[in-house]
C-alpha cells in the first residue's frame, strides 16, 4: 500500500507514523485508518523496529472522526442518508485504527502535538505512554453533538485516569489543557511546543536500546493484568519471566554488568 494521508518513516530503530491531513487537523478519514493500520502492522513485524511514534502533522494531533464519511451530519456525498448498518460498518472500520495501535507489541509513543479530539483523543489513549506539547488540548467530545464515544474512550480512559474522572470528561464533552492532562495522569509529560518531537524521540532512542524481548513481554503482562486475577498474571508473569532468563539478551545484560559496559541487546 502507498500512503497519501499518513507518513511512515523509519529512522534507526525508531518508526514514525505521522496523520498527514494538516489542512482538516488530521482527521479519521477512510485513507488515514487504512494507511495507519498498515503502518502499525509493518512496524510491528519489522525486527529492526523497536520503538513506534504516533503524531500528527501542523496544528493538531487528531479533531477524530471524518463526519462527513461518518455520516453522522446528514446525507452522504450521494445525497443519500446512509443507512445504520453502514454507519456502523464504518464506525467498525475507525476502531481498527484504534486497535492495530494497541496491538502493537512494541512501546508505541504519542507526540501530542496539538487537539485530540474525540476519535483523536482515542488514538493517543491507545498509545503506551503519551507526551504532550504545551498547545495540547484533549477532549471526548461526542456528548456535545449527541454522540456515544464509540472509538474506545469507554474503555481506555477509565483505565488511564480512573473511573470518575473519565465519566466526567465524557460526560460534559470538555476539552482539557496539557497542564491539566498531565495533572490527571492522561499524559507523562509536557514540553514546549518546539521540543515536543526532539524530547519523544529522545526516549523513544532509550527504550530503543533496551531489550527489545522483555519490553514486549511486559507490555503484554500490564494490559493482561488489567483484565486478570492476580493468580492468572502471576501464571503469565511465571511463563515470562523464564523466557527471559533463557534468552541471549539476559546473558548480555549480565556480561555487560560484569564488564562495566553499556549492553548490546538483540531481541533474542
Amino acid at each position: 500500500m502507498s500512503y497519501t494521508e499518513v507518513l511512515y518513516e523509519i529512522d534507526g530503530a525508531v518508526a514514525t507514523v505521522t496523520l498527514n491531513r494538516p489542512e482538516q487537523l488530521n482527521p479519521m478519514t477512510r485513507a488515514i485508518v487504512a494507511e495507519t493500520v498498515q503502518a502499525m502492522g509493518e512496524a510491528n513485524a519489522d525486527s529492526n523496529v523497536r520503538v513506534v511514534i504516533v503524531t500528527g502533522a501542523g496544528r493538531a494531533f487528531s479533531a477524530g472522526g471524518d463526519i462527513r464519511q461518518l455520516g453522522a451530519a446528514g446525507d452522504d456525498a450521494d445525497g443519500r442518508a446512509p443507512t445504520p448498518y453502514e454507519r456502523r460498518s464504518w464506525l467498525k472500520r475507525t476502531q481498527e485504527m484504534v486497535l492495530a495501535i494497541r496491538a502493537c507489541e512494541k512501546p508505541v509513543l504519542a507526540a501530542v502535538n496539538g487537539v485530540a479530539a474525540g476519535g483523536g483523543c482515542d488514538i493517543a489513549l491507545a498509545c503506551d505512554i503519551r507526551f504532550a506539547s504545551e498547545k495540547a488540548r484533549f477532549g471526548e467530545v461526542f456528548a456535545r453533538i449527541g454522540l456515544f464515544p464509540g472509538t474506545g474512550g469507554t474503555y481506555l480512559l477509565p483505565r488511564t485516569v480512573g473511573v470518575a474522572k473519565a465519566l466526567e470528561l465524557i460526560w460534559t464533552g470538555d476539552l482539557i489543557d496539557a497542564v491539566e492532562a498531565e495533572r490527571i495522569g492522561l499524559v507523562s509529560r509536557v514540553y514546549p511546543h518546539d521540543e515536543l518531537l526532539t524530547e519523544t524521540r529522545r526516549f523513544a532512542d532509550r527504550l530503543a536500546e533496551g531489550p527489545p524481548l522483555a519490553l514486549s513481554l511486559a507490555k503484554a503482562a500490564v494490559y493482561r493484568g488489567l483484565d486478570l486475577d492476580l493468580s492468572a498474571a502471576f501464571d503469565y508473569a511465571a511463563t515470562a519471566e523464564a523466557i527471559t532468563l533463557t534468552s541471549a539478551d539476559h546473558r548480555e545484560g549480565v556480561a555487560a554488568l560484569r564488564e562495566k559496559r553499556p549492553p548490546r541487546f538483540e531481541g533474542r
